[in-house]
């Protein structure tokens, strides 16, 4: 993890393994993520893949492989990993100047904002090797981009290109791989801007509304505003906006 000012860096280091996701890669990833969430100094998180042709390969297939009858087991860490980010309570922005598979593509999904590159890809190849996705994959795709395509997307293992990702919602921004990395910083930096609390209620109320029903869920929506309302950055907030300033 690199501190640039306010914003954690954390780029995915196994160049040489196409930042496949192994135990010690995932377990890293938890604890820095975990860390970060509870950094007083650091206010927003940028999570990239590196300069490489690839984000992230996903599941390191080869450790699966070295573990026969293993394969849950070794998955138990990356479930953690996966929570750590769900949960991140500070603006996540995921940076993919390359292609991203399986567990990668998953991985983007939790971000509040994408950046990918003109060239990245994106695909779950799970099937091809007799598994299915299992970093909430075949939970999220369904309610991003509707059950149709979240069906074909898994079973036929069929690429979305980085236009495709934008257009279908799956990624925010889009621009040349070497501008990535300096886009997912600046809007790192333009979110880390707004204020913690605010930032932390409207990103549970927007997770819980994956899971949960309408009325339940404006319920939590109320409890979590009163929080936000008694926070003493909604007064600095309100005091600004009586001053005329709109920043």
């Amino acid at each position: 993890m690199e501190p640039r000012g306010s914003i954690a860096l954390v780029t995915l280091n196994r160049p040489n393994a196409a930042n496949a996701l192994n135990g010690a890669m995932v377990q890293e990833l938890a604890q820095v993520t975990a860390a970060v969430a509870g950094d007083e100094t650091l206010r927003a998180m940028v999570l990239w893949g590196g300069t490489g042709k690839v984000f992230c390969a996903g599941a390191d297939l080869k450790e699966r492989r070295a573990h026969p009858g293993k394969d849950w087991e070794l998955r138990r860490p990356l479930l953690r990993l996966w929570h750590e980010l769900a949960v991140f309570p500070k603006p996540l922005v995921a940076a993919a100047n390359g292609h991203a598979a399986g567990g990668g593509f998953e991985m983007l999904l939790l971000g509040d904002a994408v950046v990918v590159g003109e060239t990245t890809e994106c695909w779950l190849p799970e099937l091809q090797w007799g598994g299915i996705p299992g970093g909430w994959g075949t939970q999220l795709l369904p309610r991003l981009v509707g059950p149709v395509l979240a069906r074909w997307l898994v079973l036929s293992g069929a690429r979305l290109g980085a236009p495709e990702l934008v257009a279908r919602g799956l990624a925010t921004h889009c621009t040349t791989p070497d501008k990535v990395l300096d886009t997912a910083l600046e809007i790192a930096r333009q979110l880390a801007e707004r204020p913690g609390t605010a930032v932390a209620c409207a990103k549970e109320a927007l997770r819980h509304a994956l899971s949960t029903d309408l009325s339940t869920g404006v319920a939590l929506e109320d409890r979590l505003l009163q929080i936000a309302a008694g926070s003493p950055e909604r007064q600095a907030g309100l005091e600004r906006f009586a001053k005329g300033q709109r920043s």
